[in-house]
């Protein structure tokens, strides 16, 4: 079987042809889909579909670009989200330094929060980083000294050696086609 590990159901696109595009996935093979949410006003969404096809899971987090516009999410939001029975994991989360669409100390007080939840939880926790490694990886070890936490670092793009690195750590990668 295979799963869609990371889709964004909710885009512009997508959502207004949800019931198609899952149809078109499952008659391709796709047994399961992981619903991934972007910003606080998705969560909701993505655990709606969720709910409704039984397929379909959801994660809740924040994606780095819109770190800016959730400086205000507590920590007791996202943990309170991720008690949903069909929420099985955290993020997208990150850092993303491409675009520089938000403050970067933005993103990595979000992500240091995200990452303290998955700790608490045990959920996986999916990462996000683009031209951002030197601190993804500071910060992944800095918070993996304070307790274990399960990760993958999603579209894995970066040099070998941070690959490497983020192995010894206990996470994973995954690459895309």
């Amino acid at each position: 079987m295979l799963i869609d590990s990371h889709c964004h159901l909710e885009y512009k696109g997508l959502v207004e042809d949800q019931a198609g595009v899952l149809a078109r996935a499952r008659a391709a093979g796709v047994g399961a889909f992981l619903n991934i949410s972007t910003r606080q006003s998705e969560w909701d969404q993505v655990v709606a579909t969720a709910v409704r096809e039984a397929d379909v899971f959801a994660s809740v987090g924040i994606h780095p670009h819109e770190a800016d516009a959730h400086q205000d999410l507590g920590r007791a939001a996202l943990l309170a989200a991720t008690e949903h029975p069909r929420v099985i994991a955290i993020g997208e989360t990150g850092l993303d330094y491409y675009y520089d669409h938000s403050d970067r100390g933005a993103q990595q007080r979000l992500f240091r929060m995200h990452i303290d939840v998955a700790r608490e939880t045990q959920m996986p926790m999916i990462i996000h980083t683009r031209d951002a490694e030197d601190d993804t990886f500071a910060i992944l070890a800095d918070e993996m000294a304070r307790g274990t936490f399960p990760a993958l670092i999603h579209c894995f793009t970066a040099s070998a050696e941070f690959g490497a690195k983020v192995l010894e750590l206990g996470l994973t990668i995954s690459l895309s086609g």
